[in-house]
């Protein structure tokens, strides 16, 4: 299992995007698909252990034993094999031969498990951990509605795998060294060139740190390796004069504008208190929509993804490569944002939203049909590509690196009320910008005044730290 972080201890987490020869490509996605593989043959081995359990204690509730009991005797009977039984039973069984009809040309034996030959046996290790926090995760959360594991189906999931024992080059910058299988005929260790030189990850090594784990993942057309560093824990981080003097600042997240701050923020060399939404998936999606018929157009029913046309790979290759985009103008934007906030202000305040709820369909059932689906489903779209749990999220971590604080206020009516007299009506929310107060007439945009309102809490409120 994973080691446990000393008190002293922080993780730093360094992405790295890379340049693999076509060759070193193929290895990349091979491990990738050997770790996709691993994967569901831990699933399949855990969800047949569940059903037979199930099977089993339903027997024993009919047969009259009590729920309690009848689930402690299917467990003693059909437990879920766990991460070292998944691997025990891998490594009996990877060698067998397939026992089903033999293809032509296909050399004899055929083996049952090809897809880990001449992989680091590492990555299965680390593809047999992961569905096994899977299912604790499912088990631990089922209560709160979350759903069933499920296998990882190729195309639809995205390409990685974690490895240890990779490294940057002996004094070298520009790449990095990933360790190979010392099985006979296995992959050796190979070298893949980085897109630019490792300056911060050679920073934090210097100060102490070791790389853990590498997660290798493909976006798009792209290879990314993100190091997991850990190092010692450095000194508390104090706000510097100048966020001391600037003190806190409420932000107001939206779709139309991103973030409404309650005084000017210093964003990418112009001052600001409304962070525009740059819409990157609505200005998009004319192109998906273009690319996404076309792949439809070339697909040919009744054959697998591998023995599609050129001209469907194409296609589905550029669908791919506009939503990698997306994401990384996306990430930009929301980083840029983040550390504009944490490093001008002593503490930041935003609203305590729950995202989940906010983006749930309107789409209803049968017996009771929702209304305004397709208006629903666009602002859905919206809420979704600005991104409000990444910004907390980011928020979150990147606080105590620079001396700041971060809190969280109750949303309610912050829109609707007054920042001057606390008036509360929603008649006062005139436009969607415009907000002009029915009591003491004062008029400001609608996004600064909610951002003032979530300052107001925030300093009325003990801050809650992340």
């Amino acid at each position: 299992m994973d080691e446990a972080l000393s008190p002293r201890q922080v993780t730093r987490v360094v992405r790295l995007p890379l340049d693999p020869t076509p060759v070193e490509q193929a290895i990349l996605q091979r491990y990738a698909d050997c770790s996709r593989a691993c994967y569901n043959f831990a699933f399949s081995l855990k969800d047949a252990a569940q059903r037979r359990w199930a099977a089993e204690r339903d027997r024993l509730i009919a047969d009259g034993m009590q729920e309690k009991a009848a689930r402690k005797a299917a467990t003693a009977r059909f437990a879920v094999p766990r991460q070292f039984d998944l691997q025990k039973i891998f490594l009996a069984v990877r060698d067998r031969p397939f026992t089903g009809p033999e293809r032509a040309g296909e050399p004899f034996p055929r083996y049952r498990y090809r897809w880990w030959a001449g992989v680091n046996a590492m990555v299965c290790q680390q593809a047999f951990r992961d569905a096994d926090r899977a299912w604790s995760n499912w088990l631990s959360r089922s209560r709160e509605g979350h759903g069933y594991p499920r296998p990882k189906q190729r195309g639809r999931c995205k390409d990685s795998f974690r490895l240890p024992g990779v490294s940057l080059a002996a004094e070298d910058l520009r790449h990095i060294r990933i360790s190979g299988e010392r099985r006979p005929g296995g992959q050796k260790a190979f070298r893949v060139r980085l897109h630019r030189p490792a300056y911060r990850l050679a920073r934090l090594l210097q100060q102490g740190g070791q790389v853990k784990m590498v997660t290798v993942s493909r976006s798009g057309p792209r290879w990314f390796a993100a190091f997991n560093v850990r190092l010692p824990a450095p000194p508390a981080v104090v706000a510097t004069r100048a966020q001391r003097r600037r003190g806190a600042v409420g932000v107001d997240l939206g779709v139309e504008v991103i973030a409404a701050t309650s005084q000017p923020v210093l964003l990418q060399g112009a001052v600001t208190q409304l962070v525009a939404n740059p819409r990157y998936l609505a200005n998009a999606r004319r192109a998906l929509a273009k690319w996404e018929r076309r792949k439809a157009r070339r697909w040919v029913k009744g054959l697998p993804a591998g023995q599609q046309s050129r001209g469907w790979h194409e296609a589905k290759d550029h669908v791919a490569k506009l939503h990698a985009l997306i994401a990384a103008h996306r990430a930009s934007t929301q980083h840029h944002l983040t550390k504009a906030l944490v490093t001008q202000f002593a503490q930041v305040v935003i609203e305590d939203l729950q995202v989940k709820n906010m983006s749930k369909s309107a789409k209803g059932t049968l017996e009771d049909p929702g209304s305004r689906v397709r208006q629903k489903a666009g602002l859905n779209r919206a809420l979704l590509d600005v991104g409000f749990g990444e910004i907390r999220r980011q928020l979150a971590y990147k606080a105590p690196w620079y001396g700041s604080v971060l809190s969280a206020v109750n949303p309610a009516y912050t829109s609707q009320t007054c920042h001057r007299c606390g008036h509360v009506d929603s008649k006062s929310r005139r436009t969607r910008s415009v907000f002009e107060c029915t009591a003491c007439g004062t008029q400001v945009h609608a996004d600064i005044g909610a951002a003032h309102n979530i300052l107001a809490r925030g300093q009325q409120t003990p801050a809650a730290l992340f």
